[in-house]
């Protein structure tokens, strides 16, 4: 642990840049807030914030791992030179669509997806084993495996949009992931990957100083797209460089976005929506809901979206802890996975088991508007029947 600390403050000017050019967006907002708080003003259905604000943090992010390249030494930094490059059509896709240019969510996947087809043709790695028996016999198949690739590291970009909808959650999922990687890069003695790791810890905690709890800046797609695409190939690079590290454990550190996002697509499949529709059930909105109708309404607004972010830190942070404890072993990760995926989904149900409950103790401050989502969930998790809410069908 001490030389991860060692690590992220030898990174530390990648930070300042980081939030020095968060400070300046926040500063002459009012000269160009009209194209950079597209789609966070309260207009889509899944956004918790109704002030309109900047949503270009992903700038201030790429400065910072811009100053990172300065740091190191060619060979050690030709990994992150890379990595960067790769991420350019990912990053410009999520841009135009944060000042307005417009692109839909199946342009920007698809940018996902040629950013990681770049970073396959430009490093030469990809997935190629350690998955699960049959399946390695045909990732050992140049163009299989690269698909396989692709397709994975895509969907981790899109997870962390999805997730990225209060103050500072987004970003603290990615510190506690990349400081986890680093620690088992760290372990084996990869320091190119270690490096990555650690730059992309520290120019995100610039970001984050600005963005919770307040608020005061926001990452928008091009931020949270292009640090999943980093995070990811992190991940892959990590285990393609080094077998003895467990897939699972990897997985471990990116659990919280891959596990909310399977849930909501099993969630849509189920309502037989199409899986790209947004919706507010995800479980940070469930905890923000829970926390909403608890409070008062003059302390909604301040103090719920920060209040749910610092309530998810402790059960974010337990399953990269746990890849870290089990990164050299298969079955003990297999095994913190399962836990993990058990906790997430016990979490959730008794959240909404004890719904009711917080309901009436909350007593006239619950409108039927804030009880809305929690019974959709509830609906949807198959814990309230028809009988017991006839006017709640299956959201």
């Amino acid at each position: 642990m001490q030389t991860l600390f060692s690590l992220l403050w030898f990174f530390y000017p990648a930070a300042l840049v980081s939030l020095v050019v968060s400070i300046i967006i926040v500063l002459t907002k009012n000269l160009h807030i009209g194209f950079t708080a597209k789609g966070h003003a309260g207009l889509e259905i899944q956004s918790s914030h109704m002030v309109p604000t900047p949503r270009i943090g992903g700038i201030a992010f790429m400065a910072g791992l811009i100053t990172s390249l300065f740091l190191v030494s060619k060979e050690t930094g030709f990994l992150a030179m890379v990595m960067l490059g790769a991420a350019v059509p990912v990053f410009l896709a999520g841009l135009a669509e944060d000042i307005g240019i417009g692109a839909s969510p199946k342009k920007r996947l698809l940018a996902a997806m040629v950013s990681s087809l770049f970073m396959i043709l430009l490093s030469g790695y990809y997935v190629k084993s350690g998955v699960a028996p049959g399946l390695d016999y045909l990732l050992g198949f140049a163009v299989i495996g690269g698909v396989f690739t692709i397709f994975i590291t895509a969907a981790v970009c899109h997870a962390f949009n999805l997730v990225d909808g209060l103050n500072g959650l987004a970003m603290s999922i990615a510190l506690l992931a990349s400081s986890a990687m680093a620690i088992m890069a760290l372990q084996t003695g990869d320091f190119p990957v270690a490096f990555m790791a650690g730059a992309i810890a520290a120019s995100i905690a610039g970001v984050l100083l600005l963005n919770f709890p307040l608020g005061k800046i926001f990452l928008g797609d091009a931020g949270a797209y292009t640090l999943g695409f980093l995070v990811a190939w992190t991940g892959v690079l990590l285990i393609t460089r080094n077998p003895e590290v467990s897939k699972w454990a990897v997985l471990l550190a990116v659990f919280w976005p891959f596990m909310d996002t399977t849930a909501a697509v099993l969630r849509r499949i189920r309502k037989k929506a199409p899986i790209g529709e947004p919706d507010k059930l995800h479980f940070h909105h469930v905890i923000k809901r829970v926390i909403d109708v608890t409070l008062s309404s003059a302390e909604n607004n301040t103090i719920a979206n920060p209040l749910a972010t610092v309530a998810m830190l402790p059960f974010v942070a337990l399953p990269p802890l746990l890849g870290i404890l089990t990164a050299q072993s298969v079955s003990a990760s297999l095994m913190a996975l399962a836990f993990s995926i058990c906790m997430y989904f016990a979490i959730k149900i008794s959240i909404v088991r004890n719904f009711r409950r917080i309901g009436r103790a909350a007593g006239e401050r619950v409108s039927a508007p804030a009880q809305q989502p929690l019974r959709e969930v509830a609906s949807n998790e198959g814990h309230l029947s028809r009988k017991e809410e006839p006017s709640q069908q299956a959201a």
